[in-house]
């Protein structure tokens, strides 16, 4: 049976205090950051022969672009080295904005983590040089390089840090742009040229139609809920469709009108190239708030409310018009509700009594009586064409 073997890895070196060197060792330490100090350039040079060897991605960056960073960078690394600090602070907060910087300037993850590991590569081969130089000590020059690929390991955590708060920060910008542009358009407040210059790049094309939505939600909650169902019945991913709150709705831009969304009161206006889209929207929004005061649900379009949006009007002359007809009614006691629902629903039934009786679940003479007694008390008759307008109209004002 063969025998186990193990292999033992050294212990990882800290910093010592300052303190605690000898003199002839700190004496070598201040030496080889002086001559450090003198090596920037030999630093860059040697970073960007191999950033240009093994980092395609860097070709976006100048040379001078390049030296300058490195530059900086060896000043911190060699200050560190002076006062025998592991890597922190100040380098720390070099290196997160330089990852802000070159990832937005299209500079991956992968090549960041790894242009840090080359640049310690360098500066630790410059330090090995000066080592054997000034004499260093090679347990203080071992502590410099376990410290220095310790904190390689912490780059890279930190690249990977700002290119997710980079990539958050854009999907918050792009959202803010999409509904930022639905306001406008829907809202009327962007130019026709405005739009035709902004459209491709939310996916729009100038020459196609679309749909403007208006739906209602009381909370982000809902407003999310509402936008993954309109989402879903138009086939657009969730994250990818148009909308904004405009106004007291919230209005979507949609390439066709959905043909369900459920339970929900969703207003539909007509297909409108962008630029006359607000238009449309304004449709909608009449659609929508005569929806909800009737109680209506399911996607309409304002053919499907028919007159009732006349019934929202307020003015004194609608008042003196419901005052005049309806005061004696209002003085019928209880019958005066079963007497307003049942001429409501002889209207709705294209008068046909047979089919009140059914749906109130009443006698034909009780429908019979009750339109009647209407008739008698508002001295409407529905016969004529103009009472039985007035008549709907009053009625269903009631009702908002």
């Amino acid at each position: 049976m063969e025998s186990e073997t193990s292999t033992t890895w050294p212990a990882f070196r800290r910093m010592p205090d300052l303190t605690s060197l000898e003199d002839h060792t700190l004496s070598a330490v201040v030496a080889a950051v002086d001559r450090l100090r003198t090596l920037q350039d030999d630093f860059a040079d040697g970073f960007l022969v191999l950033a240009r060897r093994h980092l395609p991605s860097y070709e976006v960056l100048s040379d001078d672009d390049i030296r300058v960073s490195a530059r900086e960078f060896m000043d911190i690394m060699v200050s560190e080295v002076s006062s025998l600090r592991v890597p922190e602070g100040a380098l720390r907060e070099r290196l997160s904005g330089y990852a802000r910087e070159r990832t937005v300037r299209g500079i991956p993850l992968g090549d960041l983590s790894l242009g840090y590991k080359l640049g310690s590569r360098v500066m630790l081969a410059l330090l090995d040089e000066v080592a054997a130089e000034v004499a260093l000590p090679p347990d203080f020059l071992l502590t410099v390089h376990d410290s220095t690929w310790e904190f390689a390991n912490e780059a890279s955590t930190i690249f990977a840090r700002i290119q997710r708060e980079i990539v958050l920060e854009r999907a918050y910008f792009d959202e803010e742009r999409r509904s930022a542009f639905v306001a406008g358009v829907l809202g009327g407040t962007l130019s026709p040229e405005q739009i035709n210059h902004d459209a491709p790049v939310f996916g729009l094309s100038r020459q196609s139609t679309y749909v403007a939505l208006a739906a209602t939600a009381v909370s982000a909650d809902g407003a999310d809920s509402v936008r993954r169902s309109i989402a879903s019945a138009v086939h657009v991913p969730a994250d990818r469709v148009l909308s904004a709150q405009v106004g007291a709705a919230l209005g979507f831009i949609v390439p066709r009108a959905p043909e369900s969304c459920g339970d929900r009161l969703v207003a539909v206006g007509p297909p409108l190239p962008l630029d006359q889209l607000a238009y449309g929207y304004e449709e909608a929004v009449l659609t929508l708030e005569t929806g909800r005061r009737f109680a209506m649900t399911g996607v309409l379009r304002l053919a499907d409310v028919g007159p009732r949006p006349l019934v929202l009007c307020d003015s004194r002359t609608a008042d003196g018009l419901s005052a005049r007809h309806m005061a004696a009614l209002d003085g019928a006691g209880r019958s005066r509700a079963e007497i307003e629902e049942t001429v409501r629903a002889y209207l709705e039934c294209d008068r046909d009594v047979g089919k009140v009786a059914r749906l109130l679940a009443v006698h034909p003479n009780t429908a019979r009586y009750r339109v009647n007694r209407f008739q008698q008390l508002t001295a409407l008759d529905l016969r004529r064409t103009e009472d039985l307008v007035t008549s709907w109209w009053l009625l269903n004002r009631r009702r908002t």
